[in-house]
């Protein structure tokens, strides 16, 4: 009887390894993901980043379109990739630097900078800010949530406007 008892509770500990084993492996490195898009954005691969998430992905920049002084949302694959290359016309030698990441789960915290040259329009709410070519350093953090599979979700972006403005305009 006791070889019996020792036969099963070895039998069940080996399922319940072999389950946990095989949960650990589906489970994706989405702070490895958030670092693939963000060295895809610094090399100018923004559509590949696409690939990187679910078709109906939804971005909110400073707020959502909900803060209407400079907030904006994209909803969409598409739309997403069009939000990149927007950004990397705005700033074509754009590069980013983690500063700090921290996973919990399915979500993503990072804060990083952006550095780059001002090569492209800027559309504010007081009109264009043509380029400039001025060397900028901008602050972000960023938010993201994705799928169990590893596709970007939601991404809550936010930046220091104030500061990216007050490098444009200084003489």
């Amino acid at each position: 009887m006791k070889i019996k008892i020792t036969i099963l509770a070895l039998l069940i500990s080996g399922i319940a390894l072999f389950a946990f084993t095989q949960e650990t492996k589906k489970t994706p490195d989405y702070a490895a993901i958030v670092r693939k898009f963000h060295d895809n954005y610094s090399k100018g691969l923004v559509e590949a980043n696409g690939e990187m998430v679910d078709p109906n992905v939804i971005i909110e920049v400073n707020g959502g379109a909900e803060n209407k002084i400079n907030g904006e949302t994209f909803k969409g694959k598409e739309a997403f990739v069009e939000f990149l290359k927007r950004d990397k016309r705005m700033f074509k030698d754009g590069k980013l630097t983690h500063l700090q990441l921290i996973t919990q789960g399915r979500e993503v915290a990072v804060r990083f900078y952006m550095e780059g040259t001002h090569t492209g329009p800027i559309q504010t709410p007081d009109g264009v800010i043509e380029p400039t070519g001025k060397k900028v350093h901008l602050e972000v953090t960023e938010f993201a949530y994705f799928s169990p599979e590893g596709k970007l979700l939601h991404v809550h972006t936010l930046y220091n406007t104030l500061g990216l403005l007050m490098q444009l305009k200084a003489k």
